[in-house]
């Protein structure tokens, strides 16, 4: 039987509080924990991309576990808030890629598809790039619906985790509020990025 500071961490929270603290086998356990999740994630954002990726969502979960390191200090309050930190992590990662794509290789966009629900085939294939730089320009103008699409479509996070995300962040928000925010972002970016 363990002895209380040997009993196995039983949550993800538990486990990033503990990386947060130094403990090296919280990691470990953190990265059993999430690698799965992360790897269905990648999969789902990466589904609607062109044949010739630059990066498998394998390559892609190993590479924001790279970068990890500079987020363990934060404050960790939930499963919702590191999912909406991998978020940003997967949307710089897939722009840098996508960057490096289109300098080697005039017009080498990197795809992924704009879809309702991450890793649902109801979208349409568009350029990373493009997605990007009209989520930046959509954020000027609605922040909140800006965060919903980072959340949901970079994130993976589920309609209910996305309210978590910002409840935690002292915004609340009901579950209509983030599914009418998701349609409204969809039709306003797929609007932008066909105009280009």
């Amino acid at each position: 039987m363990n002895s209380p500071d040997q009993t196995p961490r039983s949550s993800i929270t538990d486990c990033l509080r503990g990386w947060r603290d130094g403990d090296e086998a919280a990691l470990s356990q953190l990265t059993t924990e999430i690698y799965r999740e992360l790897r269905r994630l990648a999969a789902s954002v990466m589904k609607g991309q062109a044949r010739e990726r630059t990066i498998q969502p394998t390559a892609l979960v190993h590479e924001l576990y790279f970068h990890l390191p500079d987020v363990q200090h934060f404050d960790w309050q939930s499963k919702a808030h590191f999912l909406n930190v991998a978020a940003k992590m997967i949307r710089n990662i897939l722009v840098s890629h996508a960057r490096k794509r289109q300098a080697a290789k005039r017009g080498g966009e990197l795809f992924v598809a704009l879809s309702e629900v991450p890793g649902e085939d109801s979208g349409f294939n568009i350029d990373i790039l493009a997605v990007h730089n009209a989520l930046d320009q959509f954020t000027e103008l609605y922040p909140r619906q800006a965060r919903v699409v980072e959340l949901r479509f970079f994130g993976g996070l589920s309609v209910a985790e996305t309210c978590d995300v910002f409840r935690l962040t002292g915004n609340e928000c009901s579950f209509r509020t983030v599914e009418r925010d998701w349609t409204f972002a969809r039709a306003w970016l797929e609007d932008a990025i066909g105009q280009r």
